[in-house]
């Protein structure tokens, strides 16, 4: 099974599991794509096609999907993806979900889990009362190849749960948010009615409140005792080996929007700010672009929740005003932070 590896191959701090590339390289076959033009400026070598326990960085998985994107030419590819990657392809991860008792339980293994198959994304459930919701928050610079991914991802859950519900599942409909515009190509036909949102602030799933508590009918209580001891090694095998910048993110994030100085930053790390620069530098990432990343994805779920004002955001975030926070975040999203809060009203208005 997969687990974070100091020898990660390629380029990127954020691990994803071989098995996401073996299953991208199988479509891209099937469509007459050479191996050598999907690893095409990737920094990945062939062989790692037979490798399904390594990891690699996400800038050589996001090069070989962007070579696909272009090869194939149609955004819509994303569901077969995602309807693809079956149970087995997810690892223990899958299996501890698989047989948890309903839902809600396999929801949560999910968000403790995920990073020790893909560090792309974080998982978090959502703030809308009157749905079951999962939100993806991508760790990197949003853009045409990261939406396509989520899409990807997005209906890799969605298929995970029907294959966990079973037969219950068929006829209920889910819907899929989507930031960013729709492509020119009609959407396809999606199963029992369920729905795909573009211009949405967040990227998410979401299902009727009802099936959370449903039971899964298939469930064997040891196997999922099991899957998820192993996930639990993974989870501290990953904690050991993973990328310094992970590891500044992470502290970042329990620190819940206290954005403190380089030097702060290096004592928790227990190492010299000199150190701390250039083990991030050789990573491909500054201190300041680790903030402004964890600086978004807290705006995001502030904006998302309502309790706060724009002004009171920007403070709690560390901006001297409103305006500058205002311009970051256009910069990182392509809209103002009101406009987030009132597309999130609207959509959880609609869904």
């Amino acid at each position: 099974m997969f687990e974070m590896n100091p020898d990660m191959l390629g380029e990127g701090c954020f691990a994803v599991s071989s098995d996401y590339l073996i299953s991208l390289s199988e479509q891209a076959f099937e469509r007459g794509m050479m191996v050598a033009d999907l690893l095409e400026g990737s920094g990945l070598e062939a062989s790692v096609l037979l490798q399904q326990n390594v990891s690699i960085g996400h800038e050589s998985f996001l090069t070989a999907m962007r070579n696909f994107c272009e090869y194939d030419g149609n955004f819509w590819t994303a569901l077969e993806g995602g309807r693809r990657m079956t149970m087995s392809k997810h690892g223990y991860v899958g299996y501890a979900a698989q047989h948890s008792r309903n839902l809600l339980e396999a929801a949560d293994k999910l968000y403790r889990y995920v990073s020790t198959r893909i560090e792309l994304f974080e998982l978090q459930g959502g703030e809308n009362p009157d749905a079951a919701e999962l939100i993806l928050v991508p760790r990197i610079e949003d853009g045409p190849v990261v939406s396509y991914v989520c899409l990807n991802f997005l209906v890799c859950l969605e298929t995970l749960c029907r294959q966990i519900l079973g037969r219950s599942a068929s006829n209920i409909p889910s819907t899929i948010t989507l930031r960013g515009k729709p492509p020119a190509t009609p959407m396809p036909p999606l199963p029992a009615g369920s729905r795909i949102v573009f211009n949405a602030p967040v990227y998410s799933l979401c299902w009727p409140l009802s099936i959370i508590d449903a039971e899964i009918p298939a469930r064997d209580e040891d196997l999922g005792r099991l899957a998820e001891a192993r996930c639990e090694s993974d989870l501290r095998r990953a904690s050991e080996v993973q990328s310094l910048a992970a590891r500044v993110s992470q502290q970042l994030l329990r620190l819940d929007g206290s954005m403190p100085p380089l030097d702060e930053i290096a004592a928790l790390m227990n190492m010299s700010v000199a150190t701390l620069k250039r083990r991030l530098k050789a990573e491909g990432v500054s201190y300041q672009q680790l903030k402004d990343e964890q600086r978004m994805r807290l705006a995001q779920q502030l904006l998302e929740q309502g309790k706060l004002t724009v002004d009171q955001i920007a403070d709690r975030l560390g901006y001297s005003d409103a305006s500058n926070f205002s311009k970051a975040f256009k910069n990182w999203t392509g809209v103002a932070p009101r406009q987030f809060r009132q597309q999130g009203a609207v959509l959880r208005k609609d869904s």
